[in-house]
């Protein structure tokens, strides 16, 4: 998805949806190997935005900079 359909897709949202949360949210099967298993969502809120000028990608984030860093912690100290 780009900024521009995003964009366009925000923009056509009713106003008595602009107090509503927008989470990243998440679904599959409970057991991978099963197409019968049951279905999950998982909804986790976006509290952070990143702008990779490099990738020229914009990043939601539902992980804070201290969840990052702990995450990467190579030396054990986590």
């Amino acid at each position: 998805m780009t900024l521009k359909e995003l964009k366009s897709f925000v923009n056509r949202l009713p106003e008595e949806m602009e107090e509503w949360s927008v989470v990243n949210g998440e679904v599959g099967y409970l057991d991978p190997e099963d197409d019968n298993s049951m279905v999950y969502r998982l909804d986790k809120p976006i509290i952070a935005l990143y702008v990779d000028e490099h990738s020229h990608e914009i990043c939601l984030f539902h992980q804070t900079q201290d969840d990052v860093t702990q995450m990467l912690d190579t030396d054990g100290d986590s």
